[in-house]
């Protein structure tokens, strides 16, 4: 008989009553949401989680896809095991395309989404290009072991106006090593199945009175603002604050600036 795999890795900070799962970005670990943790830590307990693929649970045996309902699974165990009922959940890149499921499948028990140059909200085509067809997944694995030949395409995209140049200059920065790469390619594809309804989220949030937070970078590269604009025209409510960052330093502008006013 298979063992389900939960999360086994996870960095706590603080003791206080306001619970918050984290999640941190593609390429990193539970340790990235550190300065909210330490920001928080009189006044919330802060879980930052190893994403799948991820952190000291790199190793674990995790399915190939990440389902929703293995997701579901893996936080309701969670939560038990630790004891929680109510709780916020906080997402940053990657990490936010798992704070948008979270919320989904939770949404009874949330107090507040907090979302930092989310991934998940719209579709990115490259993503959608390299991974939800097995012809796109064979040219992920092709690029990836063969790194001259994708960087000399990137490049070529950056020159016609197809790919910016900060989001080139990200994606060399996560895929330097082989163990990256590796990483990259799992994840991307292990995570497909993770798409969220905005609109029928927007519902669900709205009706369980989810304060709902979106932070982005005036200079990120990464996440361009039109990508978000799905869900503040679904949740219009949404707190919407964009901080003068980039991608990578957000989760750090977020900390330092908290606690923000809803105004």
């Amino acid at each position: 008989m298979s063992t389900v795999q939960y999360p086994t890795s996870f960095v706590k900070y603080g003791s206080g009553p306001v619970i918050w799962l984290a999640f941190h970005g593609i390429g990193q670990d539970a340790a990235a949401m550190a300065p909210l943790g330490e920001r928080l830590s009189k006044t919330h307990t802060v879980y930052s989680i190893d994403l799948p693929y991820h952190g000291q649970d790199n190793q674990t045996n995790w399915p190939a896809n990440i389902t929703k309902t293995y997701w579901q699974s893996l936080v309701a165990h969670f939560l038990t095991k630790h004891g929680i009922d109510r709780f916020s959940v906080v997402g940053f890149s990657m990490g936010g395309r798992f704070a948008l499921i979270t919320a989904s499948l939770f949404a009874p028990q949330l107090d507040e989404l907090i979302l930092i140059a989310p991934d998940g909200i719209t579709e990115d085509p490259w993503f959608r290009l390299a991974t939800n067809t097995a012809p796109g997944r064979w040219l992920l694995r092709f690029f990836l072991n063969n790194t001259r030949l994708f960087t000399r395409l990137g490049h070529g995209l950056v020159r016609l106006g197809l790919l910016s140049a900060g989001l080139m200059r990200f994606v060399e920065a996560t895929m330097q090593t082989p163990e990256q790469r590796a990483q990259i390619g799992q994840a991307w594809v292990g995570f497909r199945h993770l798409t969220t309804d905005i609109p029928a989220l927007a519902k669900q949030l709205r009706a369980n009175k989810v304060h709902v937070w979106l932070f982005l970078g005036q200079f990120d590269a990464v996440l361009p603002l039109g990508h978000t604009r799905p869900l503040l025209r679904a949740l219009p409510e949404t707190t919407e604050i964009i901080l003068p960052s980039g991608h990578t330093s957000l989760v750090r502008r977020v900390a330092a600036g908290w606690p923000f006013s809803c105004a």
